[in-house]
């Protein structure tokens, strides 16, 4: 697809008069690059003259501005439908965007995948539907079947049915064979690919009854879009497997292991020796609540001999891993923070990373924490950093001693430091993943649930939204490599030591019968 072609609109006037008045639009006004001024403002920041919007953010040649939008395009309700040419404009800007900044153009390209022909088809579906009013999971199909290609659940519109997310399913008897595919409950089959560790049976206890009877075992994860399994072959057998529960009443058994309503971050001793921390969603909210708890927490936090650490339906966002520091020791996990990445930095990764910052930020009321106010800022600051001509691409390479294959299990006790213990769940996302990859290499810890919900393989999400649809975008900026060898964790998720198998296995008290058991245990 050439950049600089003009927009074929089949001669229809209509269309024509949609792109430039859509375009017209994209141009911020004085007053409204001043309204933005104003709303940061209130945070006391310190904002260079003009603030950080540009007149004509979606204009080249690009800088570390460009992409911005007003936080006003943030708050708008976000549209359900699309007008096929209005997208067509969009597709255009989305290539040059992702050329640049999309943390998984080079591994797919390495796989064999054809950019040029994917955004001219894209082009074409467009064209060929006219004038009409397409409904976004339609409009963005091609988005779809890049997905397909390759799982990454940080990248498409907001909402995007593309993605997924993982489910575990525990095996009737172990296998040292090959497994070759999966079947469901609705009789379809999915082939399984020998070649990925992700896909394959993996060791783990299963925790099983309300006494939490722990037995050895194997499980394992898939996508959850393909439906619930019943088998998975393996050599010359079928063998029967069972996934584990998700039903919706975990929500209430979460608030009743933290004893409250209301989910926010929490510490509470739970039995003697024991001590419960809930650390939901990260969102800026909680974490300046979670700021706000460790002043006043108990002198015996950091001494017990276990801490639960909650992480279930944590959805990510800002994690809180350097306040963790009456647990962990900060120099122990310094080098595992770094882990296995590649980020393309070009200009445009300072844009859309504050893109992310700002649609996070709309739920804020000032003051904010210190902490905070210096993270936004240091965010607000790398936008005026100097933009190098043509804003090209160089790829930043990330790697760390330690990643999560390195995790062990049985887990030895730390002398002098309580053993962690992690629930997870498969709605563990995003930074959520982070935090159980970073405390896994803490000695002595144990990751106890299901597998995670699997968006950490493509990373660093940077968002946006298209001028001309209006509609916002989420791209990876990164990709890691969090077990060193190169397998799928979007939609596969990170293994657990122990897996909750039944409803009665993840009720507060079968927990704390585990958690208590683990308390009093060096190496199990």
């Amino acid at each position: 697809m050439k950049h600089n072609r003009a927009i074929a609109v089949g001669g229809s006037f209509l269309v024509l008069a949609l792109l430039r008045g859509a375009a017209a639009d994209a141009v911020l006004s004085k007053e409204v690059r001043q309204g933005e001024v104003e709303w940061l403002s209130t945070f006391d920041l310190k904002i260079p003259d003009g603030g950080p919007l540009l007149e004509n953010p979606f204009a080249e040649p690009f800088s570390r501005r460009s992409f911005l939008v007003p936080q006003a395009w943030w708050r708008a309700e976000r549209p359900q439908r699309v007008a096929a040419p209005l997208l067509r404009g969009d597709v255009r800007l989305l290539e040059s965007l992702m050329r640049k900044a999309y943390g998984g153009w080079q591994s797919a390209e390495a796989r064999g995948w054809k950019w040029d022909a994917w955004f001219e088809s894209w082009d074409r579906e467009l064209e060929t539907a006219g004038d009409k009013d397409l409904d976004l999971p339609s409009a963005f199909a091609p988005v779809g079947r890049l997905m397909d290609f390759q799982p990454d659940n940080h990248t498409g519109f907001f909402g995007a049915p593309f993605g997924s997310g993982s489910r575990t399913a525990v095996l009737e008897t172990s296998t040292s064979d090959a497994c070759t595919e999966m079947k469901t409950a609705d009789g379809r089959m999915f082939p399984l690919d020998s070649r990925d560790p992700a896909q394959a049976p993996k060791a783990a206890r299963i925790v099983a009854g309300a006494d939490a009877a722990e037995r050895p075992g194997q499980y394992f994860s898939y996508p959850s879009k393909r439906g619930s399994a019943i088998a998975i072959h393996c050599g010359a057998k079928w063998i029967p497997v069972r996934v584990t529960w998700t039903g919706m009443e975990r929500i209430g058994l979460i608030a009743e292991m933290s004893g409250t309503a209301g989910d926010e971050p929490l510490y509470r001793q739970a039995a003697p020796g024991i001590g419960y921390l809930r650390l939901p969603t990260f969102s800026k909210t909680n974490t300046e609540l979670f700021r706000k708890l460790l002043p006043a927490l108990p002198e015996s936090a950091g001494h017990e001999k276990l801490l639960i650490v909650d992480l279930r339906r944590n959805f990510g966002g800002d994690n809180v891993v350097a306040q963790l520091s009456r647990w962990v020791d900060p120099e122990a996990i310094r080098d595992v923070m770094r882990f296995g990445q590649d980020e393309p930095k070009s200009c445009l990764y300072d844009a859309l990373r504050w893109g992310y910052m700002q649609y996070t930020m709309l739920p804020l009321k000032p003051p904010v924490s210190a902490e905070l106010r210096q993270t936004i800022q240091r965010g607000l600051d790398a936008l005026y950093a100097p933009s190098p001509a043509g804003c090209p691409v160089t790829v930043e390479k990330v790697r760390s001693e330690w990643n999560y294959k390195r995790h062990q299990f049985p887990p030895e006790a730390r002398p002098g430091k309580p053993r962690l213990l992690l629930l997870v769940d498969n709605f563990c996302g995003s930074d959520c993943e982070f935090t159980t990859y970073v405390l896994a290499s803490v000695p002595g810890s144990i990751i106890v649930g299901e597998n995670t919900f699997g968006v950490c393989q493509f990373i660093q999400p940077g968002y946006c939204i298209l001028p001309h649809s209006r509609v916002p975008f989420r791209i990876a900026l990164g990709r890691s490599d969090l077990y060193g060898d190169g397998r799928s964790v979007d939609g596969y998720g990170l293994d657990v030591d122990m897996v909750l198998a039944d409803q009665a296995s993840q009720r507060p008290a079968a927990i704390l019968k585990l958690a208590g058991r683990w308390a009093e245990s060096g190496a199990r």
